[in-house]
C-alpha cells in the first residue's frame, strides 16, 4: 500500500501505457486531479493518432537506436538495407509464457530493447509535460504508474520494472513505490468510472473490462463495493483471462488478403508499398469498418500499377482496391472477433450479476468489435459501453490510479504460490527418489510444495503472509519461491505446471551482541495483493527489503 506521506512526496503522476503496437501517456498534477493526455508525438501523421507506435529503428553495425515511434515507421524502408534494422512487437518478448518467438537480431536483449524505447518515449513525454503546469515541478517529484498485461507473470513484471530503471524513469535507489505497476484492465476500470456516465454501478454489481489492444485481449470482472462514505472500491471477483487475439492478428490476416489479391497483377510487392497499404488499413479502414459497407484502399505508386489498370476479380479499378464487406468479415475480422467473443463468454460464465461490459484499447475502439459484442450481450440486459477516447483509457486510468492507489481493493491470484520444503514421506504416495533419511532416522519427502497463497482466492491489496523461522547467525538465508498454474494445489515443486519464480537471499546484518552459531528469529513477509509480489525480512525489529532474483 502507498501511504499519504509517500503520495505527498510526489506532485506529478505520469501514467504510461507501454503497448504492443502503440504506447500512450497521460499525467496529472495532484493539486488539480485533472488528467491531461500527451497527444503530440514526433513525426505524427496528419490524422494525429494520440499514441506513438511501439517501434524502433537500429543501426545494424552498432545496434544503437536511430529512430523510434513514427520516425522509425517512416524510415522503415531503410531497414531493408544492411545498415538498419526495424523492430516492433517487442513487448511480446517480455511475456515468458509465449513460445515460438523468433530471436532478436544483433544479440540485443529484450529488456535493453524496451529500455531504449522507453528512454526516448519518456524524454518526449517530459518535454511535453513541461510545456504545461508540470513545469513548476522538478523531475524527482514525478511518480510513474506503468501498466502491464493482467496475465503477465511476476518474472515479466520484474523485467518491465528493470527496463524502466534502465531507461532512467527512476533509479535503483529510488523508493520502490516511485514506480507503481497496475494491470491494464484495472487501469481501464478506474478510467471508466471517472469518465463514463453509464458507469452507474451499485454495491454488488459486476462489470467486465475488455481491454482489446494490439497483441492481447485481457478480461477482468470487478464487483463494486460501496464504502460508508459513498465511494466505490473494486473487488476483482473472478480470475482474469487473456489471449493473444488483439488487432495485430487482424493486421496479419489483412496482409495475407492483400498478398493473395495483388499476386494476380504483380510479381512482387515492394516492402514500401505493402507497408503503405497496411498503414492505410490500420489507421483508417480498421477503426472505421462496421460490417455494413465495402471499403476502398488507394494503391500506392510504388506498387508499379497505372490508374488505368483494372481487374474485376480482385476489385482493382481507377487506382483503388475494393474489399467487399463479406471478404473483410470472413477473411480478416470475424476469425479474430470470434476468439474475442469466446474469451468473453468464458469469463461471463464465472459471473452472477454482470451489468456491463466496457471495451477499451485500440482494438476495443473498433466499431465492428463493439457491434459484435453488443449483438451477443445487449439481449441479456448487459450494457456494452465504449468510453470516450477508449484508446487512451489505460494511460489515463494509470494516472488516476497514482492519485488513488486504494481504488482496487481486492485481487485474485492467478497461481498457487509456495516454497520448497521437506515433509513426512508417505509410502505408496511419494516417489522413492524423493525419499530422504535424516541423521535422526526420520524419513522425509524432498521437493514438497508448501503453499503460501491459494490460487483463485481473493486477496486484499494489503495482504501480507508472515512466516517465522529460526536461522543461525551469521549465515544468510536462501529460499526458492514457486508458482503453479495447476487446477489443484500441487504436491511437488518438480511436477508439471510448477515453475520457479525467483530465488531470494536474506543477507545477515552485523549484530555485535549475537555470537556466531547462535539461533536467531527471522520473519519473512510476503505481500501478494499488490500488482507486484514483494518480499521483506524482519530481523531484530528492523525491516529489510529483499532482492528477488527472477529465474531466466
Amino acid at each position: 500500500m502507498v501511504s499519504s506521506a509517500v503520495l505527498d512526496q510526489y506532485r506529478v503522476i505520469v501514467g504510461i501505457d507501454f503497448g504492443t503496437t502503440y504506447s500512450g501517456a497521460a499525467y496529472c498534477i495532484l493539486s488539480s486531479e485533472e488528467v491531461a493526455d500527451i497527444n503530440t508525438w514526433p513525426k505524427q501523421p496528419a490524422h494525429r493518432y494520440p499514441k506513438a507506435p511501439t517501434a524502433s529503428l537500429y543501426k545494424s553495425d552498432t545496434m544503437q537506436l536511430a529512430a523510434w515511434g513514427n520516425a522509425a515507421r517512416q524510415k522503415r524502408s531503410q531497414a531493408t538495407q544492411d545498415n538498419f534494422i526495424f523492430l516492433n512487437l517487442y513487448k511480446l518478448y517480455l511475456d515468458d509464457s509465449l513460445d515460438g518467438i523468433l530471436p532478436l537480431p544483433g544479440g540485443i536483449k529484450p529488456i535493453q530493447l524496451v529500455a531504449d524505447y522507453l528512454r526516448a518515449f519518456h524524454a518526449h513525454v517530459v518535454s511535453e509535460m513541461k510545456k504545461g503546469f508540470a513545469q513548476q515541478f522538478e523531475e524527482h517529484q514525478y511518480r510513474y504508474c506503468l501498466t502491464v498485461p493482467a496475465m503477465w507473470s511476476d518474472k515479466s513484471k520484474k523485467a518491465m520494472r528493470d527496463a524502466a530503471i534502465l531507461a532512467g524513469l527512476i533509479s535503483e535507489d529510488d523508493p520502490h513505490d516511485r514506480l507503481m505497476l497496475i494491470s491494464e484492465p484495472e487501469a481501464a476500470a478506474i478510467y471508466c468510472e471517472n469518465s463514463c456516465e453509464q458507469f452507474d454501478m451499485s454495491d454488488g454489481d459486476e462489470f467486465m473490462i475488455c481491454d482489446a489492444g494490439g497483441g492481447t485481449v485481457d478480461l477482468i470482472v470487478f464487483t463494486v463495493k460501496m464504502g460508508i462514505d459513498g465511494t466505490r472500491r473494486f473487488k476483482e471477483s473472478t480470475k482474469g483471462m487473456g489471449k493473444s487475439c488483439g488487432s495485430s492478428f487482424v493486421d496479419k490476416r489483412m496482409r495475407k488478403l492483400l498478398k493473395s489479391k495483388l499476386k494476380k497483377v504483380v510479381d512482387r510487392i515492394p516492402d514500401g508499398a505493402m507497408e503503405s497499404m497496411m498503414e492505410t488499413f490500420v489507421d483508417t479502414m480498421k477503426p472505421e469498418f462496421d460490417g455494413t459497407d465495402d471499403m476502398f484502399m488507394p494503391i500506392p505508386l510504388t506498387l508499379g500499377l497505372t490508374p488505368e489498370q483494372t481487374d474485376e476479380s480482385i476489385g482493382l479499378d481507377a487506382g483503388y482496391l475494393r474489399f467487399t464487406v463479406d471478404e473483410l468479415k470472413e477473411r480478416v475480422f470475424e476469425p479474430v472477433v470470434q476468439d474475442v467473443l469466446a474469451l468473453i463468454q468464458k469469463q461471463r460464465l464465472q459471473t452472477t450479476n454482470l451489468k456491463a461490459i466496457f471495451t477499451v484499447g485500440g482494438f476495443g475502439a473498433s466499431h465492428y468489435l463493439q457491434q459484435r459484442i453488443a449483438e451477443e450481450y445487449t439481449k441479456q440486459n448487459i450494457k456494452v459501453v465504449t468510453p470516450y477516447r477508449a484508446e487512451l483509457a489505460v494511460a489515463r486510468g494509470a494516472a488516476y490510479f497514482g492519485m488513488n492507489p486504494y481504488k482496487v481493493a481486492t485481487r485474485v491470484p492467478r497461481y498457487w504460490y509456495g516454497i520448497d520444503i521437506t515433509n513426512t514421506f508417505v509410502p505408496g504416495v511419494d516417489p522413492e527418489e524423493y525419499k530422504i533419511i535424516r541423521a535422526d532416522g526420520s524419513v522425509r519427502c524432498d521437493n514438497r510444495f508448501s503453499c503460501f497463497v491459494p490460487r483463485g482466492e481473493p486477496l486484499d491489496m494489503d495482504s501480507c503472509i508472515t512466516q517465522k523461522y529460526k536461522t543461525i547467525y551469521p549465515c544468510p538465508t536462501a529460499c526458492t519461491f514457486y508458482a503453479a498454474s495447476t487446477d489443484e494445489m500441487p504436491r511437488y515443486t518438480l511436477q508439471p505446471g510448477v515453475r520457479k519464480v525467483f530465488d531470494f537471499e536474506i543477507p545477515m546484518p552485523v549484530l555485535p551482541d549475537v555470537a556466531e552459531g547462535e539461533p536467531l528469529d527471522l520473519t519473512i513477509k510476503m505481500y501478494f495483493g499488490e500488482v507486484e509480489l514483494r518480499v521483506e525480512a524482519v530481523i531484530r525489529g528492523q525491516t529489510y527489503r529483499v532482492v528477488c532474483n527472477f529465474n531466466v
